[in-house]
């Protein structure tokens, strides 16, 4: 009895690991520390390290309310600053969309993420000459 017993909690404890494995291929559904969900997500590359040609770029969130910012980054849906970037502070362009606010003609904003601070900045301030950023997944 006591060896059943044993093998059932072994197998049900596999069970709830493998099952908290995600399939190949499939996209991440669960949000992790407020970032937004990535479809097809890489690992982190140089191609997704960027700076800003502008001087003190806020890096914007929603406290209270992530979904929200998430959903739709714009100045009125990530009302609050996490920080500023600056040129040649590099960040990781986690993901990019397209958002409720354009910015000098950009609509695209980016979930950066530096070691001190994360958070969405209109895609118009990176320094790069284009709308979309390469090699940076869509959230």
């Amino acid at each position: 009895m006591k060896i059943r017993t044993m093998l059932g909690a072994a197998v049900l404890t596999l069970g709830t690991i493998l099952a908290a494995i995600p399939a190949a291929g499939a996209t991440d559904t669960v949000p992790r520390d407020g970032r937004p969900v990535v479809e097809n997500r890489g690992e982190f590359t140089v191609e997704r390290s960027f700076t800003t040609w502008a001087t003190n770029v806020n890096v914007r969130h929603n406290n209270a309310d992530y979904a929200r910012c998430n959903n739709s980054p714009s100045v009125a849906n990530c009302p609050n600053v996490r920080g500023k970037v600056n040129p040649g502070q590099s960040f990781e362009a986690w993901c990019q969309k397209r958002g409720s606010q354009t910015v000098g003609g950009n609509p695209y904003w980016v979930y950066i993420i530096r070691p001190d601070f994360s958070g969405w900045m209109a895609s118009y301030y990176v320094d790069y000459p284009d709308h979309v950023l390469p090699d940076t997944p869509f959230c």
